[in-house]
């Protein structure tokens, strides 16, 4: 085995891990926030169990997980975004134990216990250093440090835009922009780029590292101002933080020029991950108000007036287990852990 290579086998050899040593450490340890020692803890138990693979792992994980601390009883679930009746899907998610999720078929949201009942939680927290830069439950354990890694994938995700839709300059929107990484890609292969970005410290982030400046605000307060102005606006990781999703993607629509593309990127709740590591699977978290799979995103986009060009899924997390060829199967399917897709204003 090469050195950028790691490889692991359970004890009697029934299941089987290779990946790179980046995607190991980077891709699974981090976004699942374990160690070694307990990935290999989890791959002997996972050997104990009978079923498929994905059931061996799901089951095998449990030896990993600490008992969260469910609250009282209740299971009754107030309506959550659009007033829709949903139930309980998760008492508690590993990464904020005062939430948990309820779900509606292909829709789920974030909700938290209030005496016997759950309401929906669609506040979002506050976007401050700690959430960059700190290793706490929410947020990012290093925002800053992941930056050469985030520049090179936002130039292939602008790759991925131009193959996909055959946008490849004019002016571009970032939806959440953070630190700048995605719009100091744009500026490397000639666009022109505005970043809006709710978070003061990101903001001045953007400023130091880049000498971009921000807007400040949502998006359905700019629409005036914009209205048919972007040749592309993205949202990267952003769609699943606001409580009302439609309005949000109706204020892109207004914001494109016609023709223009809107990508977004953002966790599928109809994924293995979600299936495997049920309330520690990584996307749970408390900044995450809503959670969408292929069909609810479908709804959500078609009722903003927007015209589907691509929608894809990758999947990465388990491709260690599972090989290249599964994984990439997964993606197309639309089973990936993230959906990836491409809309266009007619």
């Amino acid at each position: 085995m090469s050195a950028d290579r790691v490889s692991f086998a359970s004890p009697r050899g029934e299941i089987r891990y290779e990946d790179t040593a980046d995607h190991f450490d980077n891709g699974l340890l981090r976004l699942l926030r374990i160690e070694q020692p307990q990935f290999e803890q989890w791959l002997a138990a996972a050997e104990t169990h009978r079923g498929d693979l994905l059931t061996r792992l799901h089951r095998g994980f449990g030896v990993l997980e600490m008992n969260l601390p469910y609250g009282a009883p209740g299971d009754t679930v107030e309506p959550g975004p659009d007033g829709i009746e949903g139930s309980l899907w998760h008492r508690a998610i590993a990464q904020d134990y005062t939430c948990g999720i309820a779900r509606a078929g292909d829709l789920a949201w974030l909700v938290r216990q209030v005496g016997y009942t759950w309401e929906w939680v669609n506040d979002p927290p506050y976007y401050g250093e700690s959430y960059f830069e700190s290793p706490t439950r929410a947020g990012y354990t290093g925002y800053l440090a992941e930056s050469e890694w985030r520049i090179e994938k936002a130039h292939r995700q602008l790759r991925e835009i131009r193959d996909a839709t055959g946008v490849s300059r004019g002016r571009c929107l970032d939806v959440g922009s953070g630190y700048g990484f995605f719009r100091k890609a744009l500026d490397d292969e000639g666009w022109e780029h505005d970043g809006l970005e709710l978070s003061e410290h990101a903001r001045q982030a953007s400023t130091k590292l880049f000498g971009f400046e921000s807007f400040d605000g949502a998006l359905e307060e700019n629409v005036d101002a914009w209205r048919d102005r972007y040749d592309l606006i993205t949202f990267w990781d952003l769609i699943e933080h606001v409580p009302n999703p439609v309005v949000l993607l109706d204020s892109a629509k207004n914001c494109l020029r016609p023709g223009g593309v809107l990508a977004i990127k953002t966790p599928n709740i109809d994924c293995p991950e979600a299936e495997v590591f049920g309330a520690h699977y990584h996307s749970l978290k408390r900044e995450h108000l809503i959670y969408f799979s292929p069909t609810s995103l479908e709804r959500a986009t078609r009722r903003a007036g927007l015209e589907p060009v691509l929608v894809t899924s990758v999947s990465h997390l388990l491709v260690g287990f599972l090989g290249a060829e599964r994984a990439d199967s997964l993606g197309r399917s639309l089973r990936g852990a993230d959906l990836v897709a491409y809309y266009r204003r007619s």
